[in-house]
């Protein structure tokens, strides 16, 4: 099975997809996520892997704004815990360090390392990965990267420091979107829904009532402008149901309230895996 990817071999969005699907996959790297979404459009691969939210960054709406632009349907999620570490190529120490160059959310996450080393320039790329691949194939000695331990050890590069994340309960949110949703009914209990309202007082607190009337749990809410369209927003909403008939009844319901509804997928939640390595980083939590 190919999964398509933004970046390159070694990067976070590899390892997610082996969380996922695990090893026995062919990974498609790709420079955008706009062509991981060609990519699956085209039959090049059977399904890609985007991330959506970090717990220290927020939310990529950019990605949101594409699933529900491509037609594609979010047909799973996953989650992975990010550990940072600065590399560089062996011999390299932190002192020589003039640069290190990564994903501006790499360096958001670890702007507290970087304030004790002040003689680094940040420089912001396009991917964690392809940073580090840069380093080995170009031979740069005084440049650094930000990235995981996959991706130092494909590379060649040796970690200068290890950990150097902020915080770290530092997670990552991955959407796998297809063509089709082929989930079965009695596996889903998520959906994400995209829906814009019309503008008059108690629009919104409307179809809240209504979701929470269903017994269907609102685990996420974001507004998003609509371009072109001031002071206008989208919403995009996550829920969770116990129940997949009371949850299609609550969309019947909120439809007539909406001036557009969009459900973006429906699928089986991913909060197994994120109480899992959540409690591999937390030894003494129940």
């Amino acid at each position: 099975m190919t999964i398509s990817i933004q970046g390159v071999k070694g990067a976070f969005h590899e390892e997610a997809a082996i969380n996922y699907y695990g090893e026995e996959i062919e990974i498609l790297p790709n420079i955008s996520f706009y062509e991981v979404i060609e990519s699956i459009r085209d039959n090049h691969a059977k399904a890609g892997i985007m991330a959506v939210e970090n717990t220290i960054s927020g939310t990529i709406h950019s990605n949101l704004n594409l699933i529900r632009e491509s037609g594609l349907a979010i047909c799973g999620e996953v989650y992975l815990q990010i550990e940072q570490n600065l590399v560089g190529l062996p011999g390299t120490s932190i002192d020589n360090l003039v640069e290190v160059h990564s994903h501006y959310m790499a360096i958001d996450q670890c702007r507290n390392f970087f304030r004790k080393h002040p003689h680094i320039k940040l420089i912001e790329s396009d991917d964690t990965a392809l940073s580090m691949k840069e380093i080995a194939e170009k031979q740069l000695t005084n440049v650094g990267a930000i990235g995981s331990r996959i991706g130092a050890r494909h590379y060649g590069l040796n970690i200068i420091a290890e950990s150097i994340e902020t915080n770290k309960k530092n997670y990552t949110r991955f959407l796998i979107v297809e063509k089709e949703n082929k989930i079965r009914t009695h596996e889903m209990n998520k959906s994400s829904i995209s829906m814009t309202l019309p503008n008059h007082k108690g629009s919104l607190s409307q179809v809240l009532s209504v979701i929470a009337f269903y017994d269907v749990d609102l685990s996420k809410i974001e507004s998003v402008p609509v371009v072109g369209e001031p002071w206008h927003y989208r919403f995009y909403i996550d829920v969770l149901f116990d129940n997949f008939e009371k949850y299609k009844s609550m969309l019947q319901a909120i439809g007539p309230l909406t001036d557009e509804l969009q459900i973006l997928g429906e699928y089986a939640s991913g909060s197994i895996s994120f109480a899992q390595i959540h409690s591999r980083s937390n030894p003494t939590s129940s």
